[in-house]
């Protein structure tokens, strides 16, 4: 996710703010480890919350390998920055990468490390390279987060249908306070409102994406996918602080919910850290965005939201391979959990200590989830799909020309595959 977050937190020891966004690394080295003796690994990620963590990660390691610093950073624009650096041949050691860099040869082959057996499995059906590029570091739920004191305080339950989410915007704007709070300032996370609801169509056929690539579905055919829609913009959008969406972004978003101006906030668990950073009395929970009236039917989105990869180019491939296998220990994995309040990618790694990491695993442990569909989209019609239902929740496409501008986009982009 590309999340702003300023780094005016991190004492001057563990960051330098640059100009695209945070730097920071484990503390200089000891006398016994000189500074020309040093090898750097430059980290490049998007996860801008619970900046801490990262240090503390960089700093055990250095503890175990004084030989070995390493330096993480969070560019405000991580798409474009990472670009620039491949282009003046400054591409990082370790990144967050995707299906394309991996098809193009850009990442260096994990296959037979020994450390990714201690890790859940994580894939991408793009990825046609023969190989594992991908280091799944941390996994999230995606849903809406809900202040439950707001909601105790008029005397409403946690949302489990579309009427509930009525009931709760009548009750709510008599009180003036918003039902979900809206920070579109930062355009990707009015994208992010339609991924808690795909599993109207992926719950019911999760090989939609297979049949697709066969010609067997489409979009236009496939009612689901209006019902995605409908939800984002009839209920989400509708029964938010919609006039002053656009002027607040997704911090001033997490505020709302912390200052209880406003009930829920649809987002991936790891805005709860923000949303108690700024009031630690506010009693969290996530529940699926429901897409119907029938709550048997809510789905949760569980999946790998951070993964690191190595670059194919980097001088320091044994060092980087040695950061990972530490980031799959139990050391590393307590390290995370504790600072994000995440999911580790580690198997058997404490569970984060929330309400939320439990409502997740309530539907995880049942089956009722479903991971990250758009990891099996083409290469960037993930951007297209983001533009178009956009439209469609602002009014500027109806339904027909939503669905027929979506199988264009998938067409043109499933040609690259």
């Amino acid at each position: 996710m590309k999340k702003r977050l300023s780094c005016a937190a991190l004492s001057a020891a563990a960051a330098a703010v640059i100009v695209t966004g945070c730097l920071w690394a484990a503390d200089e080295p000891e006398a016994d480890a000189p500074e020309e003796e040093q090898i750097v690994l430059h980290v490049m990620h998007n996860k801008q919350e619970a900046p801490e963590t990262y240090h503390k990660l960089a700093e055990a390691f250095h503890q175990k390998y004084p030989d070995i610093t390493v330096e993480y950073e969070v560019p405000t624009d991580f798409d474009l920055e990472l670009q620039k650096r491949m282009n003046r041949g400054e591409t990082p050691d370790i990144y967050t990468a995707s299906p394309v860099q991996a098809n193009a040869g850009l990442l260096l082959d994990l296959s037979g490390q020994e450390f990714l057996s201690r890790m859940r499995p994580v894939h991408y059906d793009t990825v046609t390279r023969p190989g594992e590029y991908f280091f799944p570091m941390g996994y999230s739920g995606a849903g809406i987060i809900c202040n439950e004191t707001v909601l105790a305080r008029y005397g409403l339950e946690l949302p489990r249908t579309l009427r509930d989410l009525e009931d709760i915007h009548d009750t709510l704007s008599r009180n003036n306070v918003y039902t979900f709070a809206l920070g579109f300032k930062d355009l990707w996370t009015a994208h992010y409102c339609f991924r808690p609801a795909y599993y109207a169509v992926y719950a019911n056929q999760p090989d939609w994406n297979s049949l697709r690539y066969e010609g067997k579905v489409s979009f236009s055919d496939t009612p689901g996918w209006k019902t995605v829609g409908d939800v984002v913009k009839d209920y989400v959008y509708a029964y938010g602080n919609t006039d002053t969406a656009f002027e607040r972004g997704y911090m001033d978003a997490c505020n709302m919910l912390a200052q209880n101006r406003a009930a829920l906030l649809v987002q991936g668990s790891w805005a709860a850290a923000i949303i108690e950073d700024y009031n630690s009395n506010t009693t969290l929970r996530m529940v699926p965005l429901p897409v119907s009236d029938d709550p048997d039917e809510n789905v949760i989105n569980f999946y790998c939201d951070y993964s690191l990869s190595v670059s194919a180019d980097t001088e320091h491939p044994k060092e980087a391979l040695l950061y990972l296998d530490f980031l799959a220990s139990e050391e590393a994995a307590e390290i995370y959990v504790e600072n994000t309040g995440s999911f580790s990618g580690l198997l058997g790694a404490p569970m984060p200590d929330s309400s939320i990491a439990q409502d997740i695993m309530t539907y995880v442990d049942a089956g009722k989830y479903i991971g990250n569909p758009s990891d099996g989209w083409p290469p960037y019609f993930y951007t297209d799909a983001e533009r178009i239902l956009a439209e469609y929740m602002f009014g500027g496409k109806d339904y027909e020309e939503m669905t027929e501008a979506l199988d264009s986009a998938w067409d043109m982009r499933s040609r690259d595959l």
